[in-house]
């Protein structure tokens, strides 16, 4: 008698074990239909395919330097663009398929898309005009304001072609007062031939020149602002002719002068010549 109770009891531990696992699985489907009908995207729920073009670079341009051609009546040794070129460029199509949520779910190059177009080289050429851009290599000198053809003032100081007053420790701001150094409105001062007109603005590179706040490599610029030079050359102001190398050159030197803007050449209100 005993033995048949505990059968029995087993039987009804094992159905009502059996009952429960059934429960928990059912929940189990109901929750993961649910969740199943929230994310999944059908082909009505909107797939987007759109074509693009993406281009890589093969190769960088190149710049090619020629010789004026008899219609260029500019000065023979300015330069400028004459056209402008491309990089060698590959270009391919590709179709992209998105879902519904902007998702990328394929990206396939379209057969035969690919286009390689070669590089075109820019052409520069002698014998520009003056114009903002076009640049010269330049040859330098130093010169200070006790040179022997400057014919200082009776104070001291001396005058440059343009008006603008120099001496050998400051020169005469826009506004009339003086600045110790030798710039002019933060700008370094110059002479040049007359090809380039007074108070032109130049951007110096690849130059060497270190000291009085120039370093080697660093662009500066400068405004012409004197005479007494011819061609391409360039005569930078260093304050003293006894002290040139306050301004020198290390390395070799090979500058490029880059046209960059153009000062009006005027007076202030105390009547004095200035370039503004």
């Amino acid at each position: 008698m005993i033995k048949l109770k505990k059968i029995i009891l087993v039987f009804l531990v094992i159905s009502l074990s059996a009952c429960s696992w059934g429960i928990e699985e059912d929940k189990k489907v109901v929750l993961q239909t649910l969740s199943s009908e929230d994310v999944t995207l059908t082909s009505e729920d909107g797939f987007i395919m759109e074509e693009v073009v993406e281009n890589t670079v093969l190769a960088k341009q190149v710049s090619v330097v020629k010789p004026a051609t008899a219609s260029r009546t500019g000065i023979p040794w300015l330069i400028s663009k004459i056209s402008e070129g491309s990089p060698k460029v590959q270009s391919t199509t590709y179709r992209i398929t998105y879902d519904g949520l902007g998702n990328v779910l394929s990206k396939v190059a379209v057969p035969g898309s690919t286009v390689t177009k070669e590089a075109v080289p820019t052409i520069w050429m002698y014998g520009a005009k003056v114009a903002k851009g076009a640049y010269f290599n330049a040859g330098f000198s130093r010169y200070g304001a006790d040179c022997g053809g400057c014919q200082p003032y009776a104070d001291g100081t001396a005058g440059t072609a343009s008006g603008i007053r120099v001496s050998t420790t400051a020169v005469r701001q826009s506004d009339g007062t003086w600045k110790d150094g030798i710039t002019f409105n933060g700008y370094y001062l110059v002479a040049s031939s007359s090809s380039l007109p007074m108070c032109t603005i130049l951007e110096i590179t690849k130059h060497t020149y270190s000291g009085m706040g120039l370093i080697p490599g660093k662009p500066f610029k400068v405004m012409i602002v004197d005479r007494g030079v011819s061609g391409s050359l360039l005569d930078l102001f260093v304050g003293s002719e006894k002290n040139l190398n306050a301004v020198r050159m290390i390395g070799k030197h090979a500058p490029v002068a880059t046209i960059v803007g153009f000062a009006k050449w005027t007076r202030n209100s105390l009547g004095q010549r200035i370039c503004k």
